[in-house]
């Protein structure tokens, strides 16, 4: 039988040098005040950061939302999208805004920390990658839905994905034309976290030449994107389905695996996912980054014009994201970033108190070292145990 004695080394015999500190009043006292003329002058400095962030925000439904913004205000779930409903909200800039400005969306009461909501999810089907019942067992309830009677698989399925959220934002203000929502997301998210399902293509239709710039207007419509059976005028759609993407009039021709059987993310979130996009836009990939406290912001897009004091700035919104049903709120924020993020005095406060704390300690052992010390290793100190 192998003997279960560790092997004779410094190492596992515990005969290693070591180093023990012997901590002497001079040694705390320095230590203390250290940290603290260490701390203090970060915190000002983190401070500083938060306060020179311009940030606006404007609540735009759920309890307490101004009579300005009722008309935002939804019931229902896919309200706007299904009634076409949409509505305005203005920001008055009251000083100057330096670009980029970023816009997020902010909801309150939402747990997307919670444990059985982070977990139903399936990385392996959100890569794209052929997954069988066991890969989305996380997922159940939500990896199937029933649709015109009919169930369908759900591509991507969990809690996470289907709770997408889904207002849809536009800017409307002619002197502010450079608002995006590409670059929104993570790069190590979009390359390597997400994927099309094996089988899916995808592929634009170039009409009248052989790159893009060459598309006639004619082909922007409807009519000669076509669809699936239908090729139109330019063969869009000779191969898979026709799908016209109208926020850059380009036609394009998709196809998915499994079609019939499977809902994917585009049909659940027409709004907000294109069909050649998938689980590749941003916005989602954004939404699957789930946050760690029930009231949190989302980045939607990106102002990159400064803001002058005295712009309005207004955003057209399609409201879909219902909030009634767990009484939070909606708002959207515009806001600058600093070096470290965005305005949060919370950090600068925690390093100026705990500065302040650590000084103030080694003021009072300082005052109590000097008035009366104690001699380092007095056995008076001592209590021994009594047999």
């Amino acid at each position: 039988m192998a003997s279960r004695r560790p092997a004779d080394t410094p190492f596992k015999q515990q005969r290693l040098n070591a180093w023990q500190p012997i901590l002497t009043p001079t040694w705390v006292i320095g230590t203390f005040f250290l940290i603290g003329i260490t701390f203090i002058p970060i915190g000002i400095s983190l401070l500083s950061q938060s306060n020179a962030v311009k940030e606006m925000s404007i609540q735009y439904d759920g309890s307490g939302t101004p009579n300005s913004q009722s008309a935002c205000m939804i019931q229902a779930t896919n309200e706007g999208y299904a009634n076409n409903k949409s509505c305005t909200v203005t920001f008055n800039v009251a000083e100057d805004m330096d670009g980029p400005v970023y816009v997020y969306y902010e909801l309150t009461n939402f747990y997307q920390n919670h444990r059985k909501y982070v977990k139903s999810l399936s990385f392996k089907q959100l890569r794209g990658e052929v997954t069988d019942h066991h890969d989305l067992a996380d997922c159940a309830p939500l990896d199937h839905v029933v649709v015109g009677g009919a169930t369908k698989a759900l591509n991507p399925c969990g809690l996470v994905a289907n709770s997408l959220f889904n207002d849809v934002f536009n800017l409307t203000s002619s002197q502010h034309p450079s608002f995006t929502d590409s670059g929104i997301a993570w790069s190590s998210d979009v390359d390597s976290k997400f994927g099309q399902p094996e089988g899916f293509s995808a592929a634009e239709c170039l009409c009248g030449g052989s790159d893009a710039s060459t598309t006639p207007p004619g082909c922007s419509s409807a009519s000669m994107c076509g669809s699936s059976g239908s090729p139109g005028a330019y063969g869009c759609g000779s191969s898979g389905t026709a799908h016209l993407d109208a926020s850059t009039s380009t036609c394009y021709a998709y196809t998915y695996p499994d079609d019939d059987n499977t809902q994917y993310l585009y049909e659940s979130y027409p709004m907000v996912v294109q069909p050649q996009e998938g689980v590749l836009n941003e916005h989602f990939i954004v939404w699957m980054r789930t946050a760690g406290l029930p009231k949190f912001r989302k980045l939607y897009g990106i102002i990159n014009t400064d803001l002058k004091a005295g712009d309005a700035v207004t955003f057209e919104v399609s409201p879909n994201f219902n909030v009634a049903s767990f009484a939070g709120t909606k708002s959207l924020v515009l806001s600058t970033v600093s070096w470290f993020g965005g305005k949060n005095p919370f950090l600068g406060y925690s390093y100026i108190v705990v500065g302040a704390a650590c000084v103030v300690a080694g003021g009072i052992f300082g005052v109590k070292h000097m008035v009366r010390p104690r001699k380092l290793g007095d056995t008076r100190y001592l209590v021994w145990k009594e047999a």
